[in-house]
């Protein structure tokens, strides 16, 4: 099951209907339940896997917990001096040390062997004939990556004492398999939506409309845009060796619009289905193709993922000794430019390769990290030489045309970066950049050899309609709230745009031949 399965809303209702009739102190049950169905509808298999997680963090923060709490009650008793206590409290850390790096080998291991085995599996089943692979069969969770990220941040959090741990096991069930957020995310922070979820939450029919129109919001970006552009996409990838020219520079542009559509689609469900229970999911997309570098574009794309590396990984690094002992080195060596360099250089790399892993463990992956990481590290880096070129070049950078040219660019970055990983390889990257430049067939816009892709002249001029939308919607966003001038309207103005809106998704939402309703692109990572 998911958002876009026939029992997806038959499911809701009951859930939300259950959660409002019981008590307030008992909703959260009615939440457990509710995701424990939903996870295991993907195939019971697959829980355990969640399960072993949950008790592999659940008894990692209770231990290092209490290692915390006895000493300090031990301080409190017996008040010994100043360097006995320092003693006592760097031997708890390295205690605590080796319970937080189990429990992340545990953790961490289940994620590299589902992804890593299931890469090893489609590579042997590509060379064995089917059915002689039927013992070597990997068993990939559902949203492995995202409760397993939300997972290793906790059990940070318990280390470094942000905060105390849960003691509750299900309650700590319920953080990690939580269903609006279990598809794609966002990645939670448990100190931001633990309570949210075990509080319990009031009937408000004002928050549930505006959770509604949220996930509506969500359903036409997916279905009605997102899906309808991943036919022609497709068309062209997944047969990449049949075609040449300008017809992958076509699709490659609508390539970053399509997964922009898609996973902000499902996130804009997640959070207005959460929104209908009373619960705030964190903001994954604030708008990313309005960003003017990379590094604006990765703080409005997928605001989590970027936040978790930044707290849990780029900090730490920022901060370790040896990054710091290294730069001071280079620093006396090469000058103060080059010592920072190397603070900036090093975080971000790992950053970046990391990122491009965690989106998948081929080589394309890699590549894509390398390719991000290299052009927000230049940016960074070179900044001064950047802004010295900028003024000599006598551009004014307080323009609007600049803005825009700088928003194009950004747009152009991103989405042939997709170059690296919708055609599936490194090789076949390669072979789809060689057919393209073989070909100069620019009179492919104007002769209707472009509507020869599964789309015809009707859907483009509706894809042309839709995207209009999308900007002026994402533009009035970007002022303020769309809901609250909904609501500003009179009532026959605000029924007719929810009607207006439930219809276009129904009419011209993408259900047909080949139309997989779990195909939500994220969902694999």
């Amino acid at each position: 099951m998911t958002f876009l399965s026939g029992m997806f809303p038959i499911f809701l209702i009951c859930t939300v209907v259950l959660y409002f009739l019981v008590p307030l102190a008992y909703r959260w049950g009615v939440l457990l339940a509710a995701s424990l169905i939903f996870y295991v509808s993907a195939g019971l298999e697959k829980l355990p896997f969640l399960l072993v997680t949950a008790l592999v963090v659940y008894g990692a923060a209770r231990w290092i917990d209490f290692v915390y709490e006895s000493r300090a009650e031990y301080i409190r008793e017996y008040k010994p001096d100043r360097g006995e206590k320092k003693r006592l409290q760097q031997q708890d850390k390295k205690k605590c040390r080796r319970i937080l790096n189990g429990a992340l080998i545990i953790v961490i291991g289940l994620l590299v062997y589902c992804k890593a085995g299931a890469r090893a599996a489609a590579a042997l089943s590509s060379v064995f004939s089917e059915g002689r692979l039927d013992w070597f069969r990997v068993i990939v969770p559902l949203g492995i990556s995202y409760y397993t990220f939300s997972a290793v941040g906790y059990l940070a959090d318990i280390y470094w004492k942000r905060e105390k741990a849960e003691k509750n096991f299900f309650k700590m069930v319920l953080f990690l398999a939580y269903f609006p957020q279990i598809l794609q995310g966002p990645i939670a922070r448990h100190r931001q939506l633990a309570n949210q979820l075990v509080e319990g939450h009031s009937f408000d029919v004002k928050r549930i409309s505006y959770g509604l129109q949220l996930a509506l919001w969500g359903y036409f970006k997916k279905l009605v845009i997102a899906d309808r552009l991943i036919i022609f996409i497709n068309t062209v990838f997944q047969n990449f060796w049949e075609y040449r020219g300008i017809v992958f520079i076509v699709a490659v542009l609508l390539s970053g619009l399509q997964l922009y559509c898609d996973f902000s689609g499902c996130m804009d469900i997640a959070r207005g289905i959460s929104q209908v229970f009373g619960i705030e999911l964190e903001k994954n997309f604030d708008h990313p193709f309005f960003a003017r570098s990379a590094a604006e574009f990765w703080r409005r794309w997928h605001i989590t993922l970027g936040a978790w590396f930044k707290d849990y990984v780029y900090m730490p690094l920022v901060i370790s000794p040896r990054v710091t002992k290294l730069s001071q080195s280079v620093k006396k060596t090469f000058g103060v430019r080059a010592g920072r360099a190397v603070a900036v250089v090093i975080p971000l790399g790992c950053v970046w390769i990391l990122t491009g892993l965690w989106h998948g463990t081929g080589y394309n992956y890699i590549a894509w990290g390398v390719y991000w990481g290299a052009i927000i590290i230049f940016s960074a880096v070179f900044a001064p030489e950047i802004e010295k070129l900028t003024g000599f070049l006598r551009i004014n950078t307080k323009a609007e045309s600049w803005k825009v040219l700088q928003m194009v660019r950004t747009y152009l970055l991103f989405s042939f970066g997709r170059l690296l990983t919708v055609p599936g390889s490194l090789h076949a990257t390669w072979e789809v950049i060689r057919r393209t430049l073989s070909a100069h067939d620019i009179w492919s816009f104007f002769d209707g050899s472009l509507l020869e892709y599964g789309l015809d002249a009707k859907d483009f001029v509706l894809l042309a309609f839709t995207v209009l939308i999308l900007w002026g919607v994402s533009m009035l966003q970007e002022k303020g709230s769309v809901r609250e001038r909904i609501a500003g309207y009179n009532l026959a103005v605000r029924w007719g745009i929810y009607y207006m809106a439930i219809f276009s998704v129904v009419i011209f939402g993408v259900y047909g031949p080949g139309y997989n309703s779990s195909a939500f692109l994220y969902m694999g990572f």
